[in-house]
C-alpha cells in the first residue's frame, strides 16, 4: 500500500506497541491516568481537561515515586559527607594519575571507607534506573493519551467510524493514504489498514490541524457536519491554555500560535536548568575536577532538554516542566529533612553504626 517516503520524526508519528515490559506499566498507569481525566472532567468539563489531568497525574507519579528519590537524596548526602576523607586519599597519593600499583592501593582504601560507612556508591544509580522503564512508558501515554482515557477513545472511535463510513477509494487514494504516508513508520506499513477503526483513530491522533482538514474537504458535507460537533469536543479536550496538546511543538513560525509552542521547549530547559543548578548547590563535591563536570552538564542537559521537547507533543513538554518543578520542591524538602537528620546526629555516625551491626549480623 505505503511507497518509500522520507519519514518524519517518530515523535510525530503512529508508534509500535511499546513492548511487554513498558506496555504492562503503561497499562497500570493509565488506568491511573483515566481516573484522574474521568475526576477531572466531572468537576470541570471538557475545557483543558487533558493538559489538568497531565498535571495531576505527573504530580501523583512523582508522588508514588518519592521513596526512589528519598533513596537518591540520601545516597547523595552521604556521598557529600565521605567526600573529604575521598579527598584525603587522593592527598595522601598525589601520583594516582600515573602510577597503577598506586591506584590500586586507593581503589581498595576507598572500598574500605564505603564499607566504613555502609555506602554503596551505585545506590544512588538504582532509583534512576528503576525510573528508566517507568519514564518510557509515562512517555507513551503522554503520547497516546486517547488509548487509556475511555472519553477521548470514544471521541476518536466516533471520528474514526463516520470517517471509514463515508470512505470512497478516490477519498483514500487521494487525501487519507497520503496523510497516512506522512504519519505511519515504514515498519507498520504491511499492517497498518486506515479503514480499521484502532488504526485510523491513531493515525487521527497524529495529524495537524491543516490535515484534519483536508480530511473535512474531501468528504461529504453530511459527513462534516457529523464531524463537526465531535471535532470542537476533541479540541476543546486537547487544547490547554491556547495550546494543542497533542501536537508536536516543532520550529514552525508560519503563525502566531505556532510561535507560541516554542514556550513549552524554552520553559522546559530553563525548569531543568534550574532544578540542576538546585541540586548542585545543595549537593556540591569539594572534587575540582567533579565541579567541573557538573557545569558543563548544567549547560547542556538543559539544551538537550529544550531540543527533545521541540520534537514532541506539548503534553510531553507540559509533563516535563511540571515534574522538573515537583522534584525541585521534592529536593528542597528532603535536603531540609536531613539537614535536621543531621543537628540531632550525624548521618556518618548513623551510617557507621549501621556498618558494624551489619558486620556483627554476617559473623553470626
Amino acid at each position: 500500500m505505503f511507497t518509500q517516503i522520507s519519514l518524519q520524526l517518530l515523535s510525530g508519528m503512529v508508534q509500535k506497541d511499546p513492548g511487554t515490559i513498558t506496555g504492562t506499566i503503561a497499562y497500570v498507569l493509565g488506568i491511573v491516568m483515566n481516573w484522574i481525566y474521568n475526576a477531572i472532567y466531572f468537576l470541570f468539563g471538557e475545557n483543558n481537561s487533558l493538559g489538568l489531568a497531565i498535571i495531576l497525574f505527573t504530580l501523583v507519579v512523582r508522588i508514588i515515586m518519592t521513596p526512589l528519590a528519598y533513596k537518591q537524596q540520601k545516597s547523595t548526602f552521604l556521598m557529600k559527607k565521605i567526600q573529604p576523607e575521598i579527598n584525603k586519599l587522593q592527598e595522601k597519593y598525589p601520583n594516582s594519575q600515573t602510577d597503577p600499583e598506586v591506584q590500586k592501593k586507593i581503589a581498595a582504601e576507598t572500598q574500605k571507607i564505603y564499607a566504613k560507612y555502609n555506602f554503596n556508591p551505585f545506590s544512588g544509580c538504582l532509583p534512576l534506573l528503576i525510573q528508566l522503564p517507568i519514564f518510557f512508558a509515562l512517555y507513551y501515554i503522554m503520547q497516546n493519551a486517547f488509548l487509556y482515557i475511555n472519553h477521548i477513545q470514544d471521541v476518536y472511535t466516533q471520528i474514526a467510524n463516520i470517517v471509514i463510513d463515508n470512505s470512497t477509494q478516490s477519498f483514500l487514494d487521494s487525501t487519507l493514504i497520503p496523510i497516512a504516508l506522512t504519519k505511519v513508520p515504514e515498519s507498520l506499513y504491511s499492517t497498518f489498514d486506515v479503514t480499521h477503526v484502532s488504526d485510523l483513530y491513531k493515525l487521527l491522533n497524529k495529524i495537524s490541524v491543516d490535515q484534519w482538514q483536508q480530511i473535512v474537504s474531501a468528504l461529504p458535507q453530511t459527513a462534516a457536519a457529523q464531524l463537526e460537533p465531535l471535532y470542537a469536543s476533541q479540541s476543546s479536550i486537547e487544547t490547554f491554555l491556547g495550546l494543542r496538546v497533542t501536537e508536536i511543538v516543532g520550529f514552525d513560525f508560519s503563525s502566531a500560535r505556532s510561535a507560541v509552542k516554542l514556550i513549552i521547549p524554552l520553559l522546559s530547559g530553563f525548569t531543568t536548568w534550574l532544578s540542576s543548578y538546585f541540586m548542585t548547590r545543595h549537593n556540591s563535591v569539594s572534587n575540582e575536577r567533579m565541579q567541573q563536570q557538573q557545569r558543563i552538564m548544567n549547560i547542556i542537559m538543559p539544551i538537550m532538554m529544550a531540543y527533545i521537547t521541540v520534537q514532541l507533543p506539548v503534553g510531553v513538554g507540559i509533563y516535563w516542566i511540571v515534574g522538573n518543578l515537583f522534584m525541585m520542591a521534592q529536593q528542597y524538602l528532603l535536603n531540609k529533612y536531613f539537614e535536621k537528620l543531621e543537628e540531632k546526629e550525624s548521618i556518618l555516625t548513623i551510617s557507621e553504626s549501621k556498618a558494624k551491626s551489619k558486620a556483627k549480623n554476617k559473623k553470626k
